[in-house]
């Protein structure tokens, strides 16, 4: 089992922190921060679905995060010295959700169903949350030498 005093923890933050480990800790929080952007946006849709619950013929929508691909998605740094690829973001794709059945009023919006997405869709914001502040708090304790 590991040393788990305030030296230790130290120690791990050190050896994070060297070579490569500010560039894969500032990496995973800015995923992480694209992460919370995407849940963001997906509970404003969600919420746009309860607030038309009662809009006759209204057809529920959803989002889906959009994959990395684009023109420059086949290229590779071989080398050190190369640039990084310029991070290309796209929007979320908009669909509607095709499981919704639609009621009498043609209105396909389901209560129960749009409520367990919202409260998955927060789960899901609060973990990277979570993470991200873990990550910047690793860096913090490093950054001020184990005194912060």
């Amino acid at each position: 089992m590991e040393d788990c005093t305030p030296v230790a923890d130290f120690a791990v933050a050190r050896r994070l922190l060297d070579g490569e480990g500010v560039k894969t800790l500032f990496d995973t929080v800015g995923e992480l921060s694209r992460n919370m952007s995407f849940h963001r946006e997906r509970h404003a849709v969600l919420a746009g679905n309860l607030a038309n619950q009662d809009t006759p013929g209204y057809k529920p929508l959803d989002i889906a995060p959009q994959a990395k691909d684009g023109p420059l998605a086949g290229l590779a740094r071989t080398d050190s010295r190369h640039l990084p690829l310029p991070e290309t973001e796209t929007p979320p794709e908009v669909f509607e959700d095709p499981d919704a059945e639609p009621g009498f009023d043609g209105n396909a919006v389901s209560l129960e169903r749009e409520m367990a997405k919202v409260d998955a869709n927060r789960v899901r914001y609060g973990t990277a949350s979570e993470l991200a502040s873990r990550q910047l708090a690793l860096l913090r304790y490093a950054s001020t030498d184990g005194n912060g």
